[in-house]
């Protein structure tokens, strides 16, 4: 199993070679690329396509935008500006493709573990970057709770009015109705939390232990070393 960190790394320098990528040659295959690694993840399609039907839409309506302004301001042939949309269109869906594709098959906790583990093997004794860890743990770990419980808040109060409005101004009004004690409820929970980590004697030692312990494999650096030259020798001779 590849370590959390070599995974964002791999995904981050594809996302940008696809956005350094202006020969349609190299284009076409980044978006091989990308292709293959959907077929061989298979599993997550359901929710790979949950995450960017939005851009579908928002992006071909980005390109027509930037095709008008251009026409009009622009000195450019019609050839040129729709070849410089369609390329700019197809890197950025692209790119958007390869890290909707990251963010559904990664938990952020296992990333912020191994960037711990980490630090941890470095042996310094910066409380504040351990206060730093142990917040961000605590984001990633409660925000998807707090998602949950906003999402049951509005079913409830939708159940209660039957032919309650659904316009923008209307939810933005309920929102704003009901986030004081929203609020309030989580502070309540926030002093549980606080109370009960107090308890099992978080902040008294610096370093804290990391279990699991994420380590660097060979094979992680390897890929990272086989990666980085592809992206060098792709960018550098590109034009050739």
């Amino acid at each position: 199993m590849l370590n959390p960190i070599t995974n964002l790394i791999l995904f981050l320098s594809f996302s940008i070679s696809v956005l350094l990528s202006y020969e349609p040659a190299l284009l076409a295959m980044h978006f091989s690329g990308l292709l293959c690694l959907l077929f061989l993840k298979k599993k997550y399609w359901a929710e790979w396509k949950k995450h960017t039907k939005p851009f579908w839409k928002i992006f071909p309506f980005a390109g027509l935008t930037f095709f008008a302004i251009s026409f009009l301001f622009s000195d450019q042939e019609i050839y040129l500006i729709i070849y410089d949309v369609l390329m700019a269109t197809i890197r950025l869906m692209t790119m958007v493709s390869i890290m909707s594709l990251y963010f559904v098959q990664h938990k952020d906790i296992d990333l912020i573990r191994s960037i711990r583990s980490l630090w941890y093997k470095t042996d310094l004794k910066w409380q504040w970057v351990d206060r730093l860890f142990l917040f961000m743990s605590i984001v990633f770990r409660f925000f998807p709770s707090f998602q949950d419980e906003w999402k049951k808040l509005e079913r409830s109060q939708k159940s209660l009015y039957r032919f309650q409005k659904n316009t923008f101004k209307d939810r933005i009004n309920r929102i704003a109705y009901f986030i004081p004690d929203y609020i309030i409820l989580n502070l309540e929970k926030s002093k549980t939390v606080s109370h009960v980590m107090k308890m099992r004697g978080y902040g008294k030692s610096f370093p804290r232990s990391v279990y699991p312990f994420i380590s660097f494999s060979y094979i992680d650096c390897i890929l990272l070393i086989i990666a980085f030259m592809t992206f060098y020798i792709f960018h550098a001779y590109q034009t050739i």
